[in-house]
């Protein structure tokens, strides 16, 4: 189709909005629901109409000087080939210029990249859209959802695949990122410095296909900067990876960077006491305050005071509520040390050795009181409340099994979201 014949395609599409507008008019008890209805499905088809014709309006993406191929050939023309593809406003024809290389075989449509194409039948916004819902939602859920919003039929498996090909480039290009800022040196990173900025790391367990759990380790990165009317966080950044430590290390480090946490003038790293997580800290923030997360000291010390007074009663409540007490105010080795001289057996035993390794371990990582009064955040959940909304809430319902490929693919999609990139991505993609 060339621009000539655009003026029969757009008097064709005013005739059926002049039919569908006197339906509306002369249509007698006609309801809203049936009447938004009836619009949106018969505007989707004409737009479908409008998008096929002011691509075909374009050309077929016919190159006057041919097509190079990747093995130094020329290739040529071989003809016209047609691709149905799903789009937002309906299923639409793309007729393009195929050219083959005679010297590898290989072929291609150089039309494909310009439109966004790719192998598959899915235009840029249906892939966009699916992996949005797909990072948000179960996959059968996201297909139900895609349907009735968007109009945009697919099946469960088909939004997983969509899902995991988006969430895979991005990892892709996140390894990269990795690779070459440890191969070449850190790049510039524009922008304020924070007054202080925290670390915070934790691991949180899904269930694979093989049944075992496997740990997907996460980070999270907030700047602060001081204001005239006090203290302003921005918005957390995050990373997450099935990855070894070292590996995930790097990429929590590159994602520190683009933070300029390293230049903040004061910095904490906060966990749950895992030997990992200091490690790094040692390794990527050297000089960084360390501190266990007050959520997990406090569960620790909860799950002492039920062994050893049972769950819930008056004096556990007590008890946990003075030992707390104590902690806020720095004394976890001396609480560990009366700890070890309690009186108990059997489980409770057991309980009180594992607590009182964990708080001689970490005892110099719990100062509380010194680190509030610095002004430092002790925690309060933020790590854990990370794990839960960033992977456990899509990652973790019942009867969900992963591969970790998918896993860390369906993460990615979701990191962008949380991230706040989703347009950038997408703009980049494009």
């Amino acid at each position: 189709m060339d621009d000539s014949t655009f003026p029969a395609v757009l008097e064709a599409l005013h005739a059926e909005l002049t039919d569908l507008a006197r339906w509306l008019g002369e249509t007698p008890d006609l309801d809203l629901a049936t009447a938004e209805t009836t619009v949106l499905t018969r505007v989707r088809a004409l737009g479908g109409r409008l998008v096929e014709a002011g691509i075909a309006a374009r050309g077929t993406g016919q190159l006057a000087a041919g097509c190079p191929c990747a093995c130094g050939t020329m290739m040529c023309l071989e003809g016209y080939r047609s691709k149905g593809v799903q789009t937002l406003v309906g299923w639409i024809t793309v007729r393009r210029a195929y050219y083959r290389c005679p010297t590898c075989g290989a072929g291609q449509s150089p039309l494909d990249a310009r439109l966004g194409l790719a192998r598959d039948s899915h235009s840029p916004g249906v892939r966009r859209l699916t992996s949005r819902l797909g990072a948000l939602l179960p996959f059968r859920q996201a297909a139900a959802t895609l349907a009735e919003t968007a109009g945009v039929q697919l099946s469960a498996s088909t939004v997983r695949v969509v899902t995991e090909q988006v969430g895979t480039v991005q990892e892709q290009a996140i390894s990269a990122a990795v690779d070459r800022a440890w191969a070449t040196g850190w790049e510039a990173v524009p922008g304020a410095v924070p007054d202080r900025c925290y670390v915070a790391l934790d691991g949180v367990r899904i269930l694979g296909t093989d049944g075992e759990g496997h740990e997907a380790k996460l980070g999270m990165v907030v700047p602060v900067h001081q204001t005239a009317s006090g203290e302003q966080r921005a918005p957390a950044r995050y990373t997450a990876s099935f990855d070894p430590a070292e590996a995930f290390g790097r990429r929590l480090a590159l994602l520190a960077h683009a933070q300029r946490a390293e230049a903040a003038p004061a910095l904490a790293v906060l966990g749950d006491g895992a030997a990992w997580i200091w490690n790094l800290a040692a390794e990527h923030f050297p000089g960084a305050v360390q501190i266990v997360d007050w959520y997990h000291a406090s569960e620790r010390v909860w799950e002492l005071g039920r062994a050893l007074h049972g769950p819930e009663t008056p004096t556990t409540v007590a008890w946990v509520t003075g030992q707390l007490a104590r902690l806020a105010a720095g004394e976890a080795a001396e609480l560990a040390g009366e700890w070890r001289a309690l009186t108990c057996r059997g489980e409770a035993a057991g309980v009180r050795d594992e607590q009182v390794t964990y708080f001689t371990n970490q005892a110099s990582r719990m100062a509380y009181a010194q680190y509030r009064a610095a002004g430092w955040d002790i925690g309060s959940g933020m790590i854990e409340s990370a794990c839960k909304s960033v992977i456990g809430q899509r990652e973790k319902g019942s009867g969900m099994r992963w591969t970790e490929n998918g896993a860390q693919a369906v993460t990615q999609v979701r990191l962008v979201l949380v991230n706040q990139e989703w347009a950038d991505h997408w703009q980049h993609a494009a």
